[in-house]
């Protein structure tokens, strides 16, 4: 749910004041309302800042559950990380007083990325993929809590003011360990049609990171040309089309304009079969960089590039075979850069121990075998 950028207020104004005290925020306006609640500018009384209060509809909370348990979820996975180019979560909770379910977080002031497409058409490829390696960034951090999003769309990205890429909603995100407080029910599709994966529409309670690969490519192919590569179709049309396994239409039959090199990425992006896929964010990141693109500054996750930048003069099949043969060597699709290294860490550690252990070990023995020697003599 977006910041300014969502669906003007309707029937909620009386659930606060303007001036109201909550929970040592004043209620400063209604912002919104979205498909399960509304959002309100709040201004904390001490620190004089302003935040967005997200409220769950005391309704659909009433007459679905699930919703509950999923707006909670969604605050506890976004405070347990922290990335620039994520909407931050500060608080949670339950008001007895008003029977809402609330939760605290950044106030983002901008436009959506569905917006700035509906407004001002294709985007530049440049400023494009600035917005995937964002994105992706946010995503290989995700993939280090074994988080998969399942809901990527450009009404889920917001642009600032100042211009800097945030993702704002985890609301339907998975995870692959026992924090984990709602499960999805295998064979469910949770998603929007037009973005979602062909393994998702069969399953979501199976997917892993590359299906938002999927996802954040079909929103690259969006803001390249303007358009979904399946404008214009039905929802059953749609899924029929994820399901065979005919690729995307190629993005340059739309846009002649966008480069071989980027159309490669986006092909592998948005690749049908699991195993033609990129295998992770950071391999996604990687590809790009090879390209000649790059995050603008560092995040605080690194990605070491190997092989060279691809130069503008390769054809499109040598750019492609390059880059499935550099996506062969990715990480698996479970994989944390930063957990391998840890991991090789500490198994050097534990390799080292053990040896000196061992080798006091033999000296200890070698000695006992000499003191017996001597005391034989």
């Amino acid at each position: 749910m977006s910041m300014d950028a969502i669906l003007p207020m309707e029937g909620d104004e009386a659930l606060f004041e303007p001036g109201e005290d909550f929970h040592g925020y004043t209620v400063e306006k209604p912002i919104g309302k979205g498909g399960l609640g509304s959002v309100w500018l709040i201004r904390h009384r001490v620190l004089d800042t302003l935040f967005a209060l997200k409220v769950l509809d005391p309704e659909v909370a009433e007459q679905k559950p699930e919703y509950e348990k999923r707006f909670l979820r969604e605050a506890k996975l976004a405070t347990r990380m922290r990335h620039p180019n994520l909407v931050a979560v500060h608080d949670a909770g339950y008001d007895f007083g008003k029977g809402i379910y609330y939760l605290v977080m950044d106030y983002v002031k901008g436009n959506t990325l569905r917006e700035i497409i509906a407004f001002e058409g294709a985007r530049p490829e440049k400023d494009a993929v600035h917005v995937v390696l964002c994105v992706a960034d946010v995503l290989a951090a995700a993939q280090c809590f074994g988080m998969v999003h399942r809901d990527l769309k450009p009404e889920n990205i917001m642009i600032t003011d100042d211009g800097v890429v945030k993702l704002l909603d985890l609301g339907i995100a998975k995870i692959s360990d026992g924090f984990d407080s709602l499960k999805t029910t295998a064979k469910t599709v949770f998603g929007t049609p037009a973005y979602i994966s062909p393994e998702q529409a069969e399953d979501s309670s199976a997917v892993d990171t590359r299906a938002d690969i999927y996802s954040l490519g079909i929103i690259l192919f969006e803001m390249l040309t303007g358009r979904s590569p399946y404008s214009g179709k039905k929802t059953a049309e749609i899924l029929n089309l994820l399901l065979d396994q005919n690729p995307i239409p190629d993005v340059r039959s739309v846009n002649s304009n966008v480069s071989p090199k980027v159309a490669a990425v986006l092909s592998l992006m948005c690749a049908k079969r699991l195993e033609d896929r990129f295998a992770t964010p950071k391999a996604v990141i990687e590809a790009f960089a090879r390209l000649g693109f790059s995050l603008p500054t560092p995040t605080g996750t690194e990605f070491a590039v190997e092989g060279g930048v691809i130069s503008e003069e390769m054809s499109m099949e040598d750019i492609l075979a390059s880059l499935v043969a550099k996506n062969g060597g990715s990480d698996s699709a479970g994989g944390c850069q930063k957990t391998v290294v840890v991991d090789l860490v500490t198994s050097r550690r534990r390799r080292r121990l053990r040896n000196w252990i061992l080798a006091i070990a033999v000296m200890a023995g070698l000695l006992a075998l000499a003191l017996a020697i001597v005391c034989l003599v």
